[in-house]
């Protein structure tokens, strides 16, 4: 009888005899063998297609960048240069995946609830991450260089990693007792199984959209199906698996939507809604109706700001995919909320254990500010993937503009000059930000960010080119036909130049980003002062005829602006910031409380006290950092 085999919108029609009691063995093994290949054709003829597109389009779409230069080009260089290999020759980037985690680290000294395996000891638990995260910064590190090195050692890391699946999906490090889908034992709690396939869908399909390969969607799909058998509707409670009340393994939720998006199976579809369903009936995961409610992120999850911020991104990508304004609502939220009382002036996501069961990872409210609390850089790159994520789906300025503010000063801080080492937790107040060149999660992390926030330089809406960095760059606008180069020394001078490189004249607005710490700008085409309009949007709009070859001359105010902030045992302090730039001095100085405190800074100094340089580059790589100065 004919039997219909649906895989995806393929359907194929199998013609095969019902099997006879007295048929051979070898002819039903036969017929099995001819299913199974059917099967794997139909695979192949669905994840072959194209991507499915999303039911909201994108806002702002990002332009391809061609070159970097500037500050951002100097520390794309160290990581591509430095970093980049050393982690590939790591033998711990595969390895663990090839050979398998020995059982003994499950029986090593238990770790406290508060560090819930967070801690650097505890890596060989979370330590299949990496290759998800070099995936995704390599292969966008490939899309400018087109280096054929850095093509073949990443063909070479996909081929392993492929290889090293196991026959019924998984892909992880751990024993088999161990795993996610074994049954649940006392350690099930500070698990990183789940964690080390969110980066593994998400590092995969990274590359998979710029070197199509049916092979990397399969073992993607194969993943997702041994997670959604495992925890899917009717299944076990995927947060009673990984630590913070199961939120380390809700970040899952962004690469099943990834996986849903790329494949078009419904299936991938209804599992992120379950994960989504699991984690509101959990009373402290339930990050999404918390967001609604606009209460503090330092409550879902105990707060894990790492963990907190990869949830608001799978809503974002839930919202594209569905049009569903609760996600998007809820992602808005938590950034506004973190923007508003959790972040440093220089752009990164403070954190502090303000009770016992938290470690220095998770939020606190927002009067237990202070200087020396620190920054994870997992954190800080979550928070510019955020930013980024929600520039592409609303279009607002105000999102380029603190991507760029923790880009500018918290990342770039957190890279040492050799371009290898990474600080992974610094303070805005430290006396060492101690770089460590070990494979460690935020050395992972932070190459992503830089990667990410390089292909946003200039974007494009369904009217008109925009500009939300002002780094020296050039950036090719295909629709427009156009090549628009950014010139000048930003964000330490305050003019830039922008040629538009056209081969003739067209007519289109050209929208304009006002940086954060800018107070005004001027805007000039050929020496002619220009008027322009600000949008709901955030952006300011000059509309015209351009010519080809013409000058678009972009000076901003750079005022030096001082910001005081309030915090733990009633203490108050002062930062200072010029534009878009924090500045920060090698000691401590005690500012009197008065109005214009920006009266006491002299050139590059503080009257009567110590010199001021930009955040990023004070202290480096072994010396003290002062952001913030005590009020008295």
């Amino acid at each position: 009888m004919p039997v219909a085999v649906r895989s995806g919108l393929v359907h194929c029609w199998c013609l095969r005899s019902e099997p006879s009691p007295v048929q051979p063995q070898a002819t039903l093994l036969s017929e099995g063998r001819n299913m199974r290949v059917c099967l794997c054709l139909l695979l192949s003829l669905s994840v072959s297609r194209a991507a499915l597109p999303p039911r909201i389009k994108d806002a702002w779409c990002p332009q391809r960048t061609l070159e970097v230069g500037g500050i951002l080009g100097e520390r794309l260089k160290l990581w591509r240069e430095r970093r980049l290999w050393r982690v590939a020759a790591d033998p711990s980037l595969l390895g663990p995946f090839e050979r398998g985690t020995p059982i003994e680290i499950w029986t090593q000294p238990r770790v406290s609830r508060a560090a819930q395996g967070e801690e650097v000891g505890a890596s060989p638990l979370w330590q299949g991450e990496h290759i998800g995260k070099w995936l995704h910064a390599a292969t966008l590190a490939y899309e400018q260089t087109h280096d054929p090195k850095l093509l073949s050692a990443l063909r070479e890391a996909v081929r392993r990693l492929l290889a090293a699946q196991k026959e019924n999906g998984y892909l992880g490090t751990y024993p088999p007792e161990k795993r996610f889908y074994a049954p649940p034992d006392e350690d099930a709690w500070r698990s990183w199984d789940i964690w080390t396939h969110r980066y593994n869908i998400y590092g995969l399909l990274s590359y998979e959209r710029f070197h199509p390969d049916p092979a990397v969607v399969r073992a993607c799909v194969r993943m997702g199906d041994l997670l959604r058998e495992t925890f899917g509707p009717g299944k076990r409670d995927m947060t009673q698996i990984g630590t913070r009340h199961g939120m380390s393994s809700g970040t899952l939720l962004e690469s099943i939507v990834m996986l849903y998006e790329r494949t078009g199976e419904r299936r991938f579809l209804e599992f992120a809604e379950h994960i989504v369903r699991m984690s509101e009936d959990n009373p402290k995961f339930r990050l999404m109706s918390a967001m609604l409610e606009r209460q503090d992120v330092s409550g879902p999850g105990d707060g894990k700001a790492y963990q907190l911020m990869a949830v608001l991104l799978g809503y974002g990508e839930l919202y594209r995919m569905t049009g569903q304004a609760r996600y998007l609502q809820a992602a808005v939220n938590g950034w506004e909320n973190i923007r508003t009382g959790h972040l440093y002036e220089t752009g990164g996501p403070w954190t502090f254990a303000h009770v016992s069961f938290k470690n220095k990872e998770c939020f606190a409210p927002p009067e237990f500010f202070d200087p020396t609390n620190p920054v994870e850089v997992c954190s800080v790159t979550t928070w510019i993937q955020l930013s980024l994520q929600l520039l592409r789906i609303t279009g607002e300025a105000r999102y380029a503009a603190e991507a760029e503010r923790a880009v500018l000063n918290q990342l770039m801080a957190s890279q040492s000059p050799d371009g290898i080492a990474w600080s992974t937790h610094p303070a805005a107040n430290t006396s060492e930000r101690k770089y460590v060149a070990s494979l460690n999660c935020c050395a992972s992390s932070g190459p992503r960010a830089l990667e990410m926030f390089a292909t946003h330089l200039i974007g494009a809406t369904s009217e008109a080119v925009s500009v939300a960095s002002y780094l020296p760059a050039s950036v090719a606008i295909p629709e427009r036909k156009l090549k628009l180069v950014v010139r000048g020394d930003y964000p330490f001078a305050s003019s830039v130049s922008l040629v538009l490189e056209m081969a003739e004249p067209a007519w289109f607005p050209l929208d304009l980003a006002l940086p954060w710490g800018a107070k005004d700008m001027r805007v000039e085409v050929n020496g002619n002062k220009q008027r322009i309009e600000r949008r709901s949007s955030g952006f300011y709009r000059l509309r015209r005829l351009w010519r080809p070859g013409e000058h678009v001359r972009v000076t901003f105010e750079f005022p030096v602006t001082a910001h005081v902030r309030s915090g733990r045992n009633g203490k108050s302090w002062i930062a200072f910031s010029r534009g878009p730039v924090v500045l920060a001095a090698e000691s401590l100085f005690e500012i009197p409380r008065r109005r214009n405190a920006v009266a006491l800074i002299e050139g590059d100094r503080i009257k009567g006290g110590p010199r001021l340089a930009p955040y990023y580059r004070v202290g480096s790589p072994h010396g003290p950092v002062v952001t913030y100065f005590p009020l008295k």
